[in-house]
């Protein structure tokens, strides 16, 4: 090999190591990055005249675990909609007090109880007018709780159509930047350019996306990453879809008006989607999260029917004609309408103390039939009879408690299973500092060695030119 091609090869091999090093340092800095994945660089040793060339790097590429990162979309899924399960259920809980640690009754068990005991010491001192007004009072403050209960739909209602509404504005901003990096990485892959780091970046956004739909990704041979829902519903393709969601009909569309809820099966939305969801299938369900909103609803309704109910058959004297109501309400809407006797309470002395007792023994001796606590018009997810008024609300509460703590220990079953599939994806596809630390050495020793080289040749230059002299 002439001095010439020697010091060229030097010259290539150097160029090789800079590069590579680049690389590795680029490895090291990014080794605390959630979102970044180790790059390789592979090289190839070219031959000229039969002799071996410096090393060339052939191409940079990223660790890859596509069978681990499919699992890891599916996990993310997974994990956000019991995490926003999660998040609904607990506040219808904390709405009726049914997470109340104080070791208290919850407020609509208190106040039942109030209501109670008032008519028992009513049922004592009959004569007395003010504890006549008193029973009034507690049962003017059970209703005004019912009413609160009840007031809340509109509420409740918006806010999960607001966050659904910002979680499609998140996957629609999403597929858009998937569509901008997957131009960029075609871009770069016809130059022969690496993509690495774009392609670290588009994942990114694809995991967002698996948390609020669930996905399944394919990657065609010019880079494009193509997203489908699990249910096979196009994300993005040459393009991204642009996704709306609609209030009013509870549907999420495309851009052309296609119908695409039923494709959003996992994920955050869908968990937003069922807790909205009203349709009789929802609300027969026995998925406590489906028809979740509905359900909550219609369980006040039915605690508000039969409160009344009981107390009105007690205090209704059967030797009189005319019925006597000690609540009213509209059937269709009991508990927002639900009131003491509107003579009764602009009167509090006209209540028949006579009938106490009755209604004492009634809120306390009625057991109230399957049908009567979840009536087939109104279905609220509630399977107990056999109870009294007391029971039903017991009922009520421990439902909500217990779906609220079985959310979240299946949550935090998901979220440790992700966690699991996050480190296992990392360790394969991540940066082990020590790894890299070695390679540098490596690479600095090579550089050490080329750059001697090069000044021996340089040496051997330089006297042959003495030479000539």
């Amino acid at each position: 090999m002439s001095l010439t091609a020697a010091l060229n090869t030097a010259v290539a091999g150097l160029t090789t190591i800079q590069s590579h090093t680049s690389i590795v340092s680029a490895n090291i800095a990014n080794a605390q990055n959630a979102d970044y994945t180790r790059k390789i660089v592979n090289l190839t040793t070219p031959t000229a005249g039969g002799q071996p060339q410096a090393a060339l790097i052939a191409s940079i590429v990223r660790a890859a675990a596509p069978e681990l990162q499919r699992d890891i979309y599916n996990a993310a899924a997974s994990h956000q909609q019991l995490a926003r399960a999660v998040d609904n259920a607990r506040t219808l809980a904390e709405a009726l007090d049914a997470t109340n640690a104080t070791g208290g009754q919850a407020t609509l068990q208190s106040l039942l109880t109030n209501f109670e005991n008032a008519w028992k010491q009513l049922e004592a001192t009959p004569e007395d007018t003010a504890l006549k007004a008193l029973v009034v009072q507690r049962g003017q403050e059970l209703t005004a709780e019912l009413h609160r209960l009840a007031g809340l739909r509109s509420n409740l209602e918006h806010n999960a159509q607001q966050r659904l509404q910002s979680d499609v504005a998140t996957l629609n901003e999403a597929a858009r930047n998937v569509e901008a990096l997957n131009a960029k990485i075609i871009s770069q892959k016809a130059a022969g350019m690496p993509t690495g780091d774009l392609e670290d970046l588009r994942d990114a956004e694809a995991a967002k996306i698996a948390g609020l739909v669930g996905i399944r990704t394919m990657v065609d041979d010019t880079g494009r990453m193509s997203i489908y829902t699990d249910t096979g519903t196009q994300i993005v393709g040459v393009s991204a879809q642009r996704f709306s969601y609609d209030p009013a009909s509870g549907r999420i569309s495309t851009a052309g008006g296609l119908d695409v809820t039923a494709g959003f099966r996992t994920g955050s939305i869908r968990a937003e989607l069922n807790y909205l969801d009203g349709s009789a299938a929802a609300l027969t369900s026995s998925d406590a999260n489906r028809g979740t909103l509905a359900k909550f609803f219609n369980q006040i309704d039915s605690l508000a029917v039969n409160v009344a109910n009981v107390v009105n058959a007690a205090y209704d004297d059967p030797d009189t004609a005319e019925a006597e109501q000690f609540f009213t309400f509209d059937p269709a809407n009991p508990s927002g309408s639900i009131v003491v006797n509107a003579a009764l309470a602009a009167a509090p002395a006209n209540l028949d103390a006579a009938r106490a007792g009755a209604v004492q023994q009634a809120m306390r001796n009625t057991t109230l039939t399957a049908a009567e606590i979840n009536p087939a018009g109104d279905p609220n997810g509630l399977h107990i009879s056999n109870v009294n008024i007391f029971g039903l609300t017991s009922g009520i509460l421990s439902y909500h408690s217990r779906i609220t703590r079985e959310n979240e220990d299946n949550r935090d079953t998901a979220e440790s299973l992700r966690y699991a599939l996050d480190q296992k994806y990392r360790n394969l596809t991540g940066v082990n500092v020590d790894n890299e630390l070695a390679d540098l050495q490596v690479l600095q020793s090579n550089y050490a060695a080329l750059a001697q080289v090069m000044s021996a040749i340089t040496e051997m230059f330089d006297q042959m030119i003495n030479i000539g002299r």
